[in-house]
């Protein structure tokens, strides 16, 4: 019998997914997410599934049963994964879980930033119905759209930027031909940024994407662009970012991520009126929270049950990982 540790709380399908095995998994499920009681759960653990809460290697180092850690998302951010690797264990993702969520909610920011919708919002809640004369939406048919990032959720932007008519080119210094019809590949960003009117960021966060996004990238983006990041926090510098708002070089913002997470009120951005923000929740519908939870514990049981796929293992490589890996 294998006990397996839920950091944080997580969608009922998923734990009932957990009580159809009781020939297989004991479970238990910490909602004191302080630093001391994580590390007194995971040390007991034989596998764990993880939100956003951080697991340092201090606190895996606890856990000297562990097979698996399996993240309810597909960012691992929050696990130290080079220690993981190091004891063979495995980093496992929900892989597909929030494709369809966060790209809608991207095309969902394009949409509102290119119509101007928070303005129109205002305008018709005021009484300033004459305020659709001023004609400051635009058509997104025709622009250019760069997407920064071209994995699962970048790929489905593409596909539903080329849908509504946008020329669209990808960078990925990991992907050299597109899967995506229509979608170019380019190998410098920076050359393209001076053409581009949507610019969209689905990379992970990593030390070389960090403040990526910074003063002279901006510069280099047409004049009135807009930026969209529904990856991570900190790939976009924001302090640089408001100052090209402020001087009108970039027309609007979309933001679902912050460099910190809750951000601060206080902070310029939220004086922002071209700037639409979202509590971090593009990958937070009903249908995605279903999948992340059951996802991730499936990925749980296949481990133990000795059946867990290598597509799912972010660490597969570093760990030697062969077509199945015997977790037992």
């Amino acid at each position: 019998m294998f006990k397996v540790v839920c950091v944080g709380a997580f969608h009922r399908k998923g734990i009932e997914l957990l009580e159809s095995r009781p020939d297989l998994v004991t479970y238990e499920v910490l909602t004191d997410l302080s630093p001391e009681n994580v590390a007194r759960g995971v040390a007991g653990a034989d596998a764990v599934v993880v939100r956003t809460t951080p697991l340092p290697r201090e606190t895996l180092e606890r856990a000297d049963r562990l097979r698996i850690v399996s993240r309810h998302g597909v960012g691992t951010d929050n696990v130290d994964v080079a220690y993981l690797s190091s004891r063979k264990i495995p980093m496992a993702i929900a892989i597909d879980s929030n494709v369809g969520s966060v790209a809608e909610h991207t095309l969902m920011m394009l949409l509102a930033l290119a119509k101007d919708a928070m303005a129109g919002d205002r305008a018709t809640r005021s009484g300033d119905f004459a305020w659709r004369d001023r004609r400051t939406a635009s058509d997104v048919a025709g622009k250019s759209a760069l997407i920064m990032g071209f994995g699962r959720i970048g790929q489905r932007v593409g596909a539903l930027c080329r849908a509504l008519g946008l020329r669209v080119a990808a960078f990925d210094p990991y992907m050299e031909r597109s899967p995506v019809e229509g979608v170019e590949m380019v190998k410098d960003f920076r050359a393209i940024l001076p053409e581009t009117d949507f610019l969209c960021l689905h990379l992970p966060s990593t030390p070389e994407t960090r403040d990526l996004i910074g003063a002279g990238e901006l510069a280099l983006l047409k004049r009135g662009a807009f930026v969209l990041n529904c990856a991570r926090g900190g790939i976009v510098d924001e302090d640089v970012l408001c100052d090209a708002l402020e001087s009108g070089h970039v027309g609007g913002a979309g933001l679902d991520v912050f460099a910190k997470e809750p951000p601060d009120t206080a902070h310029r951005l939220f004086r922002q009126e071209k700037v639409l923000l979202s509590p971090h929740n593009a990958a937070l519908t009903e249908e995605c929270a279903i999948r992340m939870a059951t996802q991730a514990v499936q990925n749980v049981l296949d481990c133990l049950d000795g059946k867990l796929q290598p597509r799912v293992v972010m660490n597969r490589r570093e760990i030697g990982m062969a077509w199945f890996f015997p977790c037992k």
